[in-house]
């Protein structure tokens, strides 16, 4: 079984020094590309397991960093502007480096795969964006069911590889993950540690109200994290477990820490 290598292998590739000078390049998003990993090199696809985490970290971050460029308009200063537009810019370049590698790996196939899974991405970013912006905000549980299935989506195209008795443990596994992350995130969000960070919810509630929200997420955090160590424990001996175990302690610490803040 291959090490996990993803982070050591994007940066081969992502380390373009323009691009680090003038943009915050968002953190990779560890516990997704953990989990593919474990369950490619558990599958017959393990052979591939490199590349696939590789293209992978890296159009999510082209992915991410588009998601970090906030609405401008004609009263902006021109650096404002220059950097809202090499954010685009490097969103584009990382995601010129996907096609770039699965094209040279011969596999067509999952170019189409991962394209398609894009398209969905932006599409439901944009539902959820313009239903919030109609003023249907949903609620909390359901909002982070929404940003979970966004952030997971990506990964999910790579459903048709982890078949037979993999599929019913990746699936659930991959929403809780996502589950997990989307909380982090707003927990993140809302108390102001990424001020990169977009949130799709409602800005300006009422400090009140806001409180009782953390308190609600860093809850939900708790409990997400509870049934992701479940569902791993039920894991077949063929993955590997201790490289998920990390990925549990930090979500239970987050939950752990943002309760104590916010109480």
């Amino acid at each position: 079984m291959k090490p996990y290598c993803v982070p050591e292998k994007t940066e081969k590739y992502a380390g373009y020094d323009m691009i680090r000078k003038h943009t915050a390049i968002p953190a990779l998003p560890d516990a997704r590309l953990r989990l593919l990993h474990v369950f490619l090199e558990a599958s017959e696809f393990a052979g591939r397991s490199e590349v696939y985490g590789t293209v992978t970290a890296l159009l999510q971050t082209g992915l991410d960093i588009h998601d970090r460029v906030a609405p401008g308009d004609d009263s902006e200063e021109e650096q404002a502007m220059r950097t809202r537009q090499l954010k685009v810019l490097a969103g584009d370049y990382y995601s010129s480096r996907f096609y770039e590698l699965l094209a040279a790996a011969g596999e067509v196939e999952m170019i189409a795969e991962l394209s398609r899974a894009i398209a969905d991405v932006n599409r439901r970013k944009m539902e959820l964006y313009l239903r919030i912006q109609g003023g249907k905000v949903p609620e909390l549980r359901e909002y982070l069911d929404e940003v979970a299935g966004i952030k997971v989506r990506l990964f999910e195209g790579f459903d048709g590889l982890l078949k037979g008795a993999l599929s019913a443990h990746w699936q659930t596994l991959l929403n809780l993950v996502g589950l997990c992350e989307a909380a982090v995130e707003e927990l993140a969000v809302a108390s102001g540690t990424d001020q990169d960070l977009i949130s799709f919810r409602s800005a300006g509630q009422a400090s009140d109200k806001e409180t009782a929200v953390h308190a609600e997420l860093a809850q939900w955090l708790g409990m997400f994290a509870e049934q992701l160590e479940n569902a791993v424990a039920e894991l077949p001996s063929t993955v590997n477990r201790e490289l998920l175990n990390p990925l549990i302690e930090n979500f239970k610490a987050s939950a752990e820490l943002k309760g104590k803040v916010i109480g």
